[in-house]
This record gives structure tokens, C-alpha cells and sequence, in this order.
């Protein structure tokens, strides 16, 4: 199990083995906005047609091995309406795309699929991790939130990939465990989504995986956050409350080869499904060997 020890930084919980700071409770947009996107070009929005050419550009730089074009677009301003209207877009024409919009600053930080390895890590360790359910007989106890759309006051953001339990019936409440995945350079900025959706969740997204991929070495990178309560370092008379909670990284899994460091991944039943485990079930368990198979599934169905 990876260091879950948080380091102090500028007020700012910093977990181990991250060099990125996890904002405070407020919601700061900024944070959203700059973090892990430095050296990404702001582009001035004008039309759903020079959009749609820009990120096709990127897009086809990207799936022909050039990295350096980065995964992440952003642009500005875009009204609601133009949102609105990229979206149907998006969902008609490039469904590998994942927006995160934030309101109040009319912009729209778009992350490009970088191709099917990619595409496929997401969706096998998705499989992975319901085939494990499947086992305990509780596979119609959760459902695949997909690319579902999740707004809140300030700012709105798809997933990869999420599970939903039925617990969570609505079709807006909140999935349970949430997916991103992404080039190993935009790693940090996986990080930064993963915050995202512990915070703006108000904590009702329990678990977020990272999945960050090197297709040239064959190796991915796992990483399992969650939130959790810890000392207060900067107890003031406005702010006296001993704890306070942060997404803290607790675990880092490597595949590479035929090697696993840092199984097994281990979901928490009760974070999964929102109630108790009964006789028979328990934790959602990926050992060693299940993650050895599932990198291998990945680079096999690349051949």
C-alpha cells in the first residue's frame, strides 16, 4: 500500500508523491484553471468550426506519437450557449473527448483521448473491476455512468469512465468510483481532475483511479484516490475545526512486463455500494496477477 502521509505546503495538503497541492474546502476555480496545464496555449474561441479543426489537429498529432502536442486544449470564453452546442458535438462526432467547464470563467479545458491504448486501459480495467463484482453476484447492484455530464454551480466535467451504484438511482446523483486515464506527461494534470471530483462531489465521489499510460514502454501507472480526514495545521478563529478533509492519494500500482509494484488495489465495499457488505462479499480485490492479465489484455488487443 502506497505512503498515504500528507505534507504541508502554503496551506495546502500535499500528498506523498505528488508535487501539486490539493486546494482547501473552498472550491477555488483557479486551481482548476492553471494547475498542471502550464505551457498549454489559451485559445480564443470564435466558432464550433475552428474548434472542431483545432482539436482534430491535436488530436491527429497525438495518435501519430507526437506527445509534445499535449492532451489538454483550453479555450476562451465560451458562453453557455456555445457549450451547449459543443457538447451535441462532441457526443454526435468525437465521443473520446472530456470537457471540464468552468462557469465563471467561460472556459473550456478540453482533454483529448490520445488513442485506443488509451482507450483501452479505460475500458479494460473498468471490465477488471466489474468482472470482480460480477463474482460476488452484485453486477446489476452498479451501473456504467459512462461519460455522464456532472455540473455544479461553479463548473461541470465528464468522467472516462465511472460506476454508479443503484443505491444512487437518480440520474444526476453522483457515481461512487470514477475513472481518468491519460498520457504519462499529463499525469499531474490527472491529479488535478482527481481533486475535481472528490471535492465538487461535495465527497459523494468516494474512490477516483488514475490510469496513466506509456504506450512506447508498454507500462502503466495506476494511482487510487480518496478523501481523507486529517489535523487541521492552521486552526484560526474563523476556521477552528481540528480536521479537515482532502483527496490524498493512497495507493500507486506499476505494470510493466511481468512485473506489479504496490498490489493489490483495494476497493472499500462500502464505498462502492454505499451500505455494508453481506456473508460473501467484500472489498473489490485486483492482486498482482489480475493486474499482470489486464495490462497484457491491453497490449495484446494492440497487435
Amino acid at each position: 500500500m502506497g505512503d498515504n502521509r500528507a505534507h504541508l505546503m502554503g496551506g495546502f495538503a500535499t500528498p506523498s508523491g505528488s508535487q501539486t497541492p490539493v486546494p482547501n474546502m473552498s472550491l477555488n476555480m483557479d486551481y482548476y484553471l492553471n494547475e498542471g496545464l502550464e505551457g498549454v496555449e489559451r485559445q480564443q474561441y470564435r466558432d464550433a468550426r475552428t474548434f472542431t479543426r483545432a482539436i482534430q489537429g491535436q488530436a491527429d498529432e497525438l495518435r501519430s506519437g507526437n506527445l509534445s502536442a499535449g492532451q489538454y486544449a483550453i479555450f476562451a470564453p465560451v458562453t453557455q450557449d456555445q457549450l451547449t452546442n459543443l457538447e451535441r458535438i462532441r457526443d454526435a462526432c468525437h465521443k473520446s473527448l472530456r470537457f471540464l467547464y468552468l462557469n465563471e470563467a467561460e472556459t473550456l479545458i478540453v482533454k483529448i483521448m490520445p488513442g485506443l491504448a488509451h482507450e483501452l486501459a479505460t475500458r479494460e480495467f473498468a471490465d477488471t473491476v466489474k468482472e470482480k463484482i460480477r463474482v460476488m453476484g452484485l453486477r446489476r447492484e452498479v451501473g456504467d455512468a459512462g461519460g455522464t455530464t456532472y455540473r455544479t454551480a461553479q463548473s461541470a466535467k465528464e468522467a472516462d469512465s465511472a460506476l454508479k451504484p443503484d443505491a444512487r438511482s437518480l440520474e444526476m446523483d453522483w457515481p461512487t468510483v470514477v475513472y481518468e486515464c491519460g498520457v504519462s506527461e499529463s499525469l499531474r494534470r490527472l491529479r488535478i481532475d482527481s481533486s475535481w471530483w472528490l471535492a465538487n462531489s461535495s465527497h459523494d465521489v468516494k474512490i477516483v483511479l488514475l490510469i496513466s499510460v506509456n504506450k512506447p514502454q508498454q507500462r502503466i501507472h495506476l494511482e487510487q484516490w480518496e478523501d481523507r480526514t486529517i489535523p487541521n495545521p492552521y486552526i484560526t478563529r474563523n476556521n477552528p475545526n481540528p480536521l479537515i478533509t482532502r483527496p490524498m492519494k493512497i495507493n500507486e500500482i506499476n505494470i510493466y512486463g511481468n512485473t506489479v509494484t504496490g498490489a493489490p488495489l483495494r476497493l472499500d465495499f462500502r464505498k462502492v455500494f454505499l451500505r455494508p457488505p453481506a456473508p460473501g462479499e467484500g472489498d473489490i480485490l485486483l492482486i498482482a496477477q489480475d493486474l499482470q492479465d489486464y495490462a497484457k489484455d491491453v497490449w495484446r488487443r494492440l497487435q
